[in-house]
């Protein structure tokens, strides 16, 4: 029936539509900004195709022409064009399609994190979902191999396409100039900071050791998504916190830090991490203080690494090269190859060429 009333439109209205819908189920808020915010974003800006984000929260917002839908009602049928792909990055969110009775032409799942530590539950649904999945995506090659070593059955002969984390380059653009935002407009020395969610991922024991070093001042911007808070109480009084900002408030915040702080415990789990916020802070050229996961010493050239026992040395370094001209360049172009344009179009040609087999 839907496909006799679209021959039934004018042909103009039938030009205009998309190539494909792609959905997004409830998982994350729009407000977090995370890599499918990104992802959707730039399918809508750049190809003709009508990106839906569910967001619980939100009756309806439509940007980028209208091809960007956010909205709590992403299910209903009225939005969406066929071809329809059901993008989802957690396993469990297979029952979105039998609750809403969804019946996609096409599977995307992209593991984003590694289902360990507070993600372990994933493991569970995990076979389903590669074995139904049509697109099967990571976003590190750690990730990959740990699907072929503990997956290698649900997987059989398919192939799992590894794609980055990005950057926009069109906001996070350090030529621009910005307004200092009041709240580090007294701060007369150099900022140490951090932006993202709080959790136990963070060595927050090596955030206490940067926060006592009364030569600098440790901004941290961020909220706890709602979970209780995991904050060293003795921290509060040392640091200034910043409430959570909107990704477009972000730039002016990392244009005032003098070196970024990347402080993540080293484990399994975070040596899968393709952090944004690095790529962002490295867009403006920032020194990063990061720690040893497997993927920054993997580019240790483009970070001051730090570690509990190198904190004062690693500041001072970090912020001589901030004066370095030659390692501004050379991160600033580091980031310049993670376009997240690069990325969704690498992903929209998969998709089509999925489509079209």
């Amino acid at each position: 029936m839907r496909r006799l009333l679209e021959a039934l439109l004018p042909a103009a209205n039938r030009a205009a539509s998309p190539d494909y819908t792609i959905v997004f189920p409830p998982t994350m808020l729009w407000a977090n900004h995370q890599r499918p915010h990104h992802i959707l974003t730039q399918l809508a800006r750049h190809h003709n195709v009508r990106s839906i984000f569910y967001d619980w929260t939100i009756r309806e917002e439509r940007h980028e022409g209208g091809r960007l839908i956010v909205t709590k009602k992403a299910f209903r049928s009225r939005l969406h064009r066929r071809p329809l792909v059901y993008y989802f990055s957690i396993p469990e969110k297979l029952d979105e399609l039998e609750r809403h009775r969804l019946r996609p032409d096409l599977l995307v799942f992209e593991l984003m994190d590694l289902p360990e530590e507070e993600f372990e539950e994933w493991k569970q649904r995990l076979p389903e979902a590669l074995e139904r999945a049509d697109l099967i995506r990571t976003t590190n090659p750690e990730i990959t191999d740990y699907l072929r070593r503990h997956f290698g059955a649900s997987l059989g002969d398919k192939e799992i396409s590894t794609s980055c984390n990005g950057v926009d380059l069109e906001l996070f653009d350090p030529d621009r100039s910005y307004e200092t935002p009041p709240e580090l407009m007294r701060i007369d020395k150099p900022i140490l900071g951090f932006y993202g969610n709080l959790d136990w991922w963070i060595d927050w024991k090596l955030v206490e050791k940067l926060a006592l070093l009364p030569q600098y001042q440790v901004v941290v911007i961020g909220g706890t998504e709602g979970m209780p808070a995991k904050i060293p109480s003795g921290l509060r009084g040392s640091i200034l916190w910043i409430d959570k900002k909107p990704i477009a408030e972000i730039p002016s915040y990392l244009n005032c830090f003098d070196a970024a702080l990347y402080p993540f415990l080293v484990n399994e789990m975070t040596h899968a991490v393709d952090p944004l916020k690095v790529w962002e802070y490295l867009a403006f050229g920032k020194p990063v203080l990061a720690t040893r996961t497997r993927f920054i010493e993997a580019r240790a050239d483009l970070f001051q690494l730090i570690d509990h026992g190198s904190v004062e040395r690693s500041v001072v370094a970090a912020l001589a090269s901030a004066r370095d001209a030659a390692a501004v360049a050379a991160r600033r172009k580091a980031a310049e190859r993670r376009d997240w344009r690069v990325i969704a179009d690498r992903l929209h040609r998969e998709i089509k060429a999925a489509l079209a087999r």
